[in-house]
């Protein structure tokens, strides 16, 4: 009995060690992004800078801009940084001929502010890595952009991204997943339908999906046709039915593309179904549903 009561007790101790991360093994690191656009209530400021929607490429209904000049407030955002650690930095702008070659980006470290130069004239439209930083916990403006730049080309200050870990370069290195991408869909159950809807007084089926992947700075597009023929991510098999995933199909079992959901990975979708539903869940496959395609965006997990 005495020897039962010790193994026992050993038992919830190391549980409890386990709990509280003290027995040598690091807890992960919960996944966590956070987008800041320029239009971000509170998050961002820019003192003397114009606004824009002319260039296509911007992210969200428009970006801002500056002349270069040495002594004018930067473009700043705000940022929450949920536990000091190393977190990788993005920064996306509508790219053109007209804006700047060596615009200096600067991220607050725990080391100082850090400058990454970057050419404004390329690589619009995406998400462009600035590198892996370790920064400081706090809720406060980490990200400028400068005005000091060479030649008088506009400096253009858009959306910023901090993705929590030491991610890579590749394609896919968002640091996003199923996890995120489901979390998201789920804040939209219950929405009408609503047929070119993109908001949550209403929505379709692809409207849905571009909204909930918008949120992390993934630009999809409009239509459920075009979303699985072009724009991000790859075709996978019909039978991958995984979590984040988009499955793609037509409703009367037709071959072409008609209606795209979000798959849960247990045997679901959450989607915008048709005229007079809400946003829910559905089983898939289904009698009714005949799938065309699967889509790969991000990892499911």
């Amino acid at each position: 009995m005495f020897r039962t009561r010790l193994i026992l007790a050993a038992l919830s101790l190391s549980a409890a060690l386990l709990g509280l991360g003290l027995t040598g093994r690091a807890a992960p690191a919960e996944p966590y992004s956070q987008v800041v656009d320029n239009a971000t209530r509170g998050r961002f400021e820019a003192p003397g800078w114009g606004t824009s929607s002319w260039n296509d490429g911007r992210y969200g209904k428009d970006y801002r801009y500056a002349r270069p000049a040495g002594e004018a407030k930067p473009a700043r955002y705000r940022v929450r940084i949920p536990a000091t650690g190393y977190y990788t930095v993005y920064a996306r702008w509508p790219a053109d001929r007209g804006y700047n070659a060596g615009t200096r980006i600067g991220v607050s470290t725990v080391d100082g502010l850090r400058w990454v130069r970057v050419n404004q004239q390329r690589n619009g439209d995406r998400w462009n890595r600035l590198g892996v930083f370790r920064m400081k916990a706090g809720d406060r403006f980490y990200i400028r952009i400068s005005r000091r730049a060479k030649g008088g080309k506009y400096v253009i200050a858009d959306a910023v991204k901090v993705v929590r870990g030491k991610v890579g370069g590749g394609a896919g290195g968002s640091g996003i997943t199923g996890y995120h991408i489901l979390k998201e869909a789920r804040t939209w159950l219950g929405v009408p339908y609503r047929y070119g809807g993109e908001s949550r007084e209403g929505v379709d089926c692809s409207g849905l999906t571009m909204k909930v992947y918008e949120k992390f700075g993934i630009k999809l597009p409009r239509t459920a046709h075009d979303q699985y023929h072009s724009g991000p991510g790859r075709k996978v098999s019909r039978d991958a039915l995984r979590r984040g995933y988009l499955v793609f199909g037509h409703a009367d079992g037709g071959s072409g593309i008609e209606h795209v959901g979000i798959l849960t990975g247990d045997g679901r979708m959450i989607h915008a179904p048709a005229p007079g539903t809400v946003v829910r869940y559905d089983s898939v496959p289904a009698g009714w549903y005949n799938i065309v395609g699967v889509k790969r965006i991000v990892p499911p997990r």
